[in-house]
């Protein structure tokens, strides 16, 4: 399974490591967190804002000022000032104390395009909290509030990823509610699948070079083992998967696929007859035959080097084939 990272290189991926080290030290008491995670005091980790660091400093004026002038007023108000931010800090850790966080199932998308991630936060212990950013792989989330008791889910969109199978970056959920004056953070682990598709291309729309052409005709590259139907109008008892949806969006009206003998032959997505070299380019074109034999309704197969998927229709079908081209490769994987 592919890294849910992305990585970069030179002096920012020197930083980057560093950051990984200094992060798996700070959290070697952790386990992972698998699908569920509740925010124990262990886990929630605080520093003042920039504006928390200003208040510091302008305290420690306050107070040298208070003890030249051995000025009781200005005694109280530093004193004063410090009991508030000492209430900020205990009300800000607060805010994220005891939250239970679930990460939802991540949708398969096709390369290129972002995949969001929902978490869903529930709170325990009857308050209500207030501002919860979700932020992963970088990106922040809107401001998240949970009523008493209540849950609410939040969602952050990732970087869009090449095709493959990858697990969910760090997720960061932070707080600087009340003040804004400190800032309390917890780092979960929250993991689920992220399945990313090839990008659906058809052939028609790749430019081939004069090495990549063998005569195949670009526009049935990759289905073998196929025959004609006819279109005719739709009868009551036709199978659903027979109907011509191409046709029905012509003309408005229902019409199916019918070949002379009865059921035609299932249509086979083949990688050997795809006339493209590149392997990332013949899977983006399978994609695409893929999702249009499905449109169609029609049976169809896929052959992949070491991968056989039979014959059928349905979406569950269309997962099994879309999954087989997102991971053919990867390692513990067939490839070419």
């Amino acid at each position: 399974m592919r890294s849910g990272e992305l990585k970069h290189g030179g002096a920012g991926s020197a930083w980057a490591r560093l950051r990984e080290d200094v992060f798996r030290w700070v959290t070697r008491r952790h386990r992972a967190d698998g699908r569920q995670a509740v925010i124990g005091r262990d886990r929630v980790y605080i520093l003042p804002t920039r504006q928390g660091y200003m208040l510091v400093a302008m305290l420690l004026v306050m107070l040298l000022g208070s003890i030249n002038y051995s000025n009781n007023m200005a005694f109280l108000l530093t004193f004063l000032v410090v009991g508030i931010g000492h209430n900020a800090m205990w009300y800000t850790h607060r805010n994220l104390l005891g939250l239970r966080a679930t990460v939802l199932p991540v949708d398969p998308v096709f390369a290129g395009t972002p995949a969001l991630i929902t978490l869903r936060l529930e709170e325990q212990d009857g308050r209500p909290r207030e501002a919860i950013h979700l932020s992963a792989g970088g990106a922040p989330s809107r401001p998240a509030f949970l009523p008493p008791g209540g849950s609410t889910e939040v969602s952050v969109a990732l970087e869009p990823r090449p095709r493959g199978l990858y697990r969910l970056p760090r997720q960061r959920l932070s707080t600087r509610y009340p003040l804004g004056l400190l800032e309390a953070w917890t780092w979960l682990t929250l993991d689920t699948e992220l399945l990313v598709y090839p990008i659906p291309v058809s052939l028609d729309a790749i430019s081939l070079s004069g090495d990549d052409r063998d005569g195949t005709q670009t526009a049935s590259a990759g289905r073998t083992d196929t025959t004609p139907d006819e279109i005719r109008e739709y009868r009551p008892g036709d199978a659903p998967n027979r109907i011509a949806w191409k046709a029905v969006a012509r003309s408005g009206q229902l019409f199916v696929r019918d070949a002379g003998s009865g059921d035609a032959d299932p249509v086979w997505l083949d990688w050997d007859g795809v006339p493209v070299s590149d392997p990332e380019t013949r899977l983006s074109a399978l994609c695409h035959e893929v999702l249009q034999a499905n449109a169609e309704g029609q049976p169809y197969g896929l052959r992949l080097p070491g991968t056989r998927i039979g014959p059928d229709a349905g979406p569950d079908h269309l997962a099994r084939c879309l999954r087989a081209l997102a991971v053919f490769g990867l390692p513990g994987q067939p490839t070419a």
